[in-house]
Order: structure tokens, then sequence, then C-alpha cells
């Protein structure tokens, strides 16, 4: 939201950012899109990085008594890290000029979203038994690869986030069940 005001700064009238809940059979799907700019694609590998952060760093000496929520760099990289955690993961598409697109998958059954706990000693190994094969939630890749299939949906929300110049909290214009 931040970028989004940013953006369009000298603009009266805000576009509306979309929020779309998708439950399929595998997954349940969240993708947030936004018209803040995006970000060049020569910067998009740094997004998730520790420490790296595209809203200004927060003034230490003046909070006004409230903390500030972005400019760290960690929100992205631990997002990302609690979604593969339990076999999801967080992926970001940006056009530069435009805008960014922020999809969340995670498990549909909770059952299918184990922890999967990275082993750092081989003695250790013999305390594990894995029944299934897994991805493992710190690999840099992707935990889900592009099979091309499309998920049944079982259900779909949407929501649209009107930003307010006036507060700088999001008001809901818009929900549909379909």
């Amino acid at each position: 939201m931040r970028a989004v005001m940013e953006y369009h700064a000298d603009s009266d009238n805000y576009p509306c950012i979309k929020v779309s809940i998708v439950l399929g059979n595998e997954d349940l799907s969240i993708k947030i899109s936004d018209q803040g700019g995006g970000i060049s694609r020569n910067q998009s590998h740094l997004l998730f990085n520790y420490l790296y952060s595209t809203a200004p760093r927060p003034d230490s000496t003046d909070m006004g008594g409230s903390a500030p929520l972005a400019g760290y760099g960690y929100g992205l990289p631990i997002s990302r890290l609690y979604a593969r955690y339990f076999q999801g993961d967080l992926q970001l598409y940006s056009t530069e000029g435009y805008g960014t697109d922020a999809i969340i998958y995670l498990k549909a059954l909770s059952s299918e979203a184990n922890e999967v706990l990275p082993v750092f000693n081989k003695a250790s190994t013999k305390f594990y038994r894995q029944t299934t094969q897994t991805s493992d939630w710190t690999n840099s890749s992707s935990v889900f690869g592009n099979n091309g299939r499309n998920s049944n949906m079982l259900g779909h929300m949407g929501l649209l986030i009107k930003p307010s110049p006036r507060i700088a909290q999001p008001s809901v214009t818009g929900a549909r069940a379909v």
C-alpha cells in the first residue's frame, strides 16, 4: 500500500489493491495485486534478501510513539520462510512502471502442511524417518514447480482495498464470494 500511495502521490484517486483468495484441490492461494509502480527486473532478485528494502530506512530518533512497519528488510524473507516451512511458497511478479502481484500458496489440507526441518548432521538422520519425500523449505528454488495444471476451484473470494489519502489503513470497498 505504501508503494501505491507514493507512486500516485499527485493523484486524488488511488487505484484499488485487489485481493483474491482461491481454494483449490491442493492449495489455498492468496493473490494481492497493486498498481504501485512495480520494481525493475535488475532489482527483483534482491527482494528476498534480509535487510534489503525499497522503503526508506525508519528514523530511530523520531518514532512519535509508534513503531514503523516497513523499512527493515525482514517482511518478505520471513514471510516466504514461514510459507515454505509449511510446504507453501511466496512469489512476486512485478512489472516496472505498473505494479506487483504477490501470490501466497498454502496447503489446503492441514495433513499435507507438514513441517520440514532441515537435518544438519548425519548422526541425527537415524532419528528422522520420513514416509514421503518432500522439498526442503530452505532451498532457494521454489517449492512449487510450474506443472501447467489448473486447480479445480472449490471457492473464490475477491476483495478490493481502496487506499485513502486521509488514513494509512485500507478500507474494503467490495467483497464477493463466487
